[in-house]
């Protein structure tokens, strides 16, 4: 299933710091065969989401990818939970209240399409607003990213 996943210049960017020490954003930028100016557009959205940090050094901008952390769905309690255990705790509750596991199943996906809905417009508004190139396209990778998980 990996081989079919469309990769956008974000994701090369992401996986491009992976491993890698601080860069300079020149460097990142011919390393991937892209306009300055549309990293610098991906590094400031990525910095404002707390994906990439960003450095000075005189007037050179050096990037670097932040530590992983786990995604986060939902905070329950004092709880965090992860796009998995957010699923896996759906199902326990439909479990609880003796939904068949396929109808369990099918109300989790119109849940993700309806969350999903509910959070375009706000996503094209951030990006637009980041001059974010393409921001419909980047919607899209990021809705395909998770229907992929349902």
């Amino acid at each position: 299933m990996g081989d079919d996943v469309i990769k956008t210049g974000v994701d090369q960017l992401i996986a491009y710091l992976d491993g890698k020490e601080k860069m300079q954003l020149l460097d990142v930028a011919a390393a991937l065969h892209a306009d300055v100016d549309t990293v610098q557009s991906w590094v400031d959205f990525l910095v404002e989401e707390g994906i990439i940090g960003i450095e000075y050094k005189f007037t050179k901008p050096y990037i670097y990818l932040n530590k992983k952390e786990p995604e986060k769905a939902k905070i329950i309690g004092e709880e965090e939970l992860t796009f998995d255990a957010y699923h896996k705790a759906f199902l326990e509750k439909a479990h609880e209240k003796r939904i068949p596991d396929l109808k369990a199943d099918s109300l989790w996906k119109s849940h993700v399409l309806t969350v999903l809905d509910q959070k375009h417009a706000f996503f094209l508004d951030e990006a637009r607003k980041r001059s974010l190139p393409e921001p419909e396209k980047a919607w899209n990778d990021y809705r395909t990213r998770i229907l992929i998980k349902i």
